[in-house]
């Protein structure tokens, strides 16, 4: 009895160890990610929301810390009027310069909690990071929401950050008579595939 409490103690203290030091690298499920836009304008209070736009990059989590680059392409961003689209990325986010076509988010050292591998909960963590738009980089800070993790499927995530278009020296868009905040909610839905070993 004894010896059988001591085999039962000794997995417990490898599986342990083993979920401190689990290391994952997770591509971007591009096709089946989402990054979204949300601007106010005034006078009128209008919500002016871009979409459609994809997530690239890859994601590795090793030793409980998160390592992540994505990028995005400003110009597959579309809100629902041709005539907008092209006013905001002529004349604000002018991608038509190589150095701003794409927005570029860096992750470093997100301390992920041993428990979040075998608990099978979703997990909400506050992140801080680098965002370069506009060919200017500057710290970032958000939130980020985790699926609960499961051996061979998905990890689903949200992240929601707060850009302020001043900061990365983009004139405040202003558009048939509306003028659009400087704060914009920007919000990313990125599905994860955990790559083969």
């Amino acid at each position: 009895m004894k010896y059988l409490k001591s085999i039962i103690t000794c997995l417990i203290i490898l599986q342990s160890a083993n979920l401190l030091a689990k290391t994952e690298t997770m591509a971007v499920d591009t096709k089946n990610s989402t990054v979204e836009f949300m601007a106010i304008g005034s006078p009128s209070a209008i919500k002016i929301k871009g979409e459609k736009a994809k997530v690239d990059g890859v994601v590795q989590i090793e030793n409980n810390k998160l390592q992540a680059v994505l990028k995005v392409d400003l110009n597959s961003f579309e809100t629902g009027m041709e005539m907008r689209d092209e006013h905001m990325k002529e004349n604000y986010l002018q991608t038509n310069k190589p150095e701003n076509k794409f927005a570029q988010l860096e992750i470093q050292n997100l301390n992920i909690p041993s428990e979040y591998w075998k608990n099978n909960k979703e997990l909400n963590l506050d992140f801080s990071g680098d965002l370069t738009l506009h060919g200017v980089k500057k710290s970032i800070i958000g939130k980020i929401l985790l699926s609960p993790y499961r051996e061979k499927f998905p990890v689903n995530t949200i992240s929601e950050l707060k850009v302020k278009l001043s900061d990365y020296k983009i004139d405040i868009p202003s558009f048939a008579g509306i003028t659009v905040a400087d704060d914009v909610n920007i919000t990313v839905k990125l599905p994860l595939l955990i790559t083969a070993k």
